[in-house]
């Protein structure tokens, strides 16, 4: 069996029970391609290893202490030639990691996962001073850049980095699969949305997300329609001050009509999708946007904005709703359509359900991927 390390360099440390980390489905499909790949993560304070089961398979995760250097993390022992010589192939994270011009100089067989398409960790001058320096040498020796998106991909070849593919963004639904018990809390939520027709949204509330247009267009439908039963439910937590700005923008009589919840766990946000109508992401920028995925695999039709990844999953006005300006009466106009137009807002919901299962699971992205090993 081929052996695969994959870097995730950047030096913030992850949970691994958190929101849905990228590489642990992309190793566990990996393996069934017949490739044992181990996951390099950073740690706040010390080297040592952890084994862990994903979909069944035993995934081997090596958490380093590394130098953080602005943004980015340098990992000397991940360097090391003979520790590489376990190894088959390296896959990096994001091209504007250190590691990745590190690993490139190193190591043959080396790979660049890349999502970004905006500077996403540097300061601008520092962005480009790396490009200048960096960014012929990753398109030299590179074996192959796997782009998140298009917007992904196009971003690269502006920076001369042109040995590209777009291989997207896959779904792991294990957590899903194994969710059987309603907790407490998801519950209540629930019950609050129970005999409603639900608009949600789950993320950060964060000014990038534009919690405010969708909060606005959200007032707008209520005031002009007059829909009693329609309520908006946010899941997620984040800035106090653009939390608190969000909802100074409801009207006192619409309050009672929002329901607020900081935080539910991952898995539990299928028992969430399922009960929604309409699952909306009006970001401003979103690299991907997982929630993109489950809710289109939960049959959710979804509206968004032109961001990499909903450009990349949704077909407009097929599988879902894309907006390009971030004007509140197109976003009224688009919930309109879907809550005035039952069988639209089905068929558009089941689509999107058959592309997230045919186009956007962990197999078949890995499948794209082997095709450059």
């Amino acid at each position: 069996m081929k052996r695969i390390l994959y870097i995730r360099s950047g030096p913030y440390q992850v949970e691994l029970n958190s929101y849905n980390l990228q590489e642990l489905g992309l190793a566990s499909s990996l393996y069934k391609l017949g490739y044992q790949c181990d996951i390099m993560y950073y740690h706040r304070k010390k080297n040592y290893e952890q084994k862990i089961l994903k979909n069944g398979i035993e995934i081997r995760i090596l958490w380093r202490h590394g130098i953080k250097l602005f943004r980015t993390g340098i990992y000397l022992s991940m360097l090391n030639k003979n520790f590489l010589k376990q190894y088959d192939y390296v896959i990096c994270s994001e091209y504007s990691q250190i590691m990745s011009v590190l690993m490139c100089r190193q190591f043959k067989n080396t790979y660049i996962y890349n999502g970004a398409y905006y500077n996403l960790f540097k300061i601008p001058f520092m962005e480009r001073i790396y490009d200048k320096l960096f960014c012929h040498y990753i398109n030299k020796k590179v074996q192959k850049v796997f782009c998140k998106t298009k917007m992904a991909e196009e971003y690269m070849h502006k920076k001369g980095i042109n040995n590209t593919i777009t291989v997207g963004v896959g779904l792991d639904t294990e957590k899903f699969d194994k969710a059987m018990e309603v907790k407490q809390n998801t519950q209540e939520i629930l019950n609050k949305m129970k005999g409603h027709r639900n608009l949600l949204y789950i993320g950060s509330i964060i000014k990038r997300k534009n919690i405010e247009i969708l909060i606005k267009a959200f007032v707008e439908v209520k005031k002009a329609n007059s829909m009693q039963d329609l309520q908006l439910v946010l899941i997620g937590e984040g800035n106090r001050k653009y939390t608190e700005y969000c909802n100074s923008l409801l009207p006192n009589d619409l309050k009672k009509d929002v329901i607020w919840c900081r935080y539910i766990e991952n898995a539990q946000t299928k028992f969430i999708y399922e009960e929604a109508n309409i699952f909306i992401l009006p970001s401003t920028q979103e690299i991907f946007g997982m929630v993109l995925l489950e809710a289109m695999y939960f049959g959710k039709p979804t509206i968004a904005s032109c961001s990499a990844g909903a450009t990349t999953l949704i077909e407009n006005r097929k599988n879902g709703i894309l907006i390009e300006k971030f004007e509140v009466k197109e976003w009224a106009n688009a919930l309109e359509l879907l809550l005035n137009n039952n069988e639209k807002a089905k068929k558009m919901g089941e689509c999107a359900m058959q592309t997230i299962k045919n186009e956007f699971m962990w197999n078949k992205i890995v499948t794209k991927m082997q095709e450059s090993f």
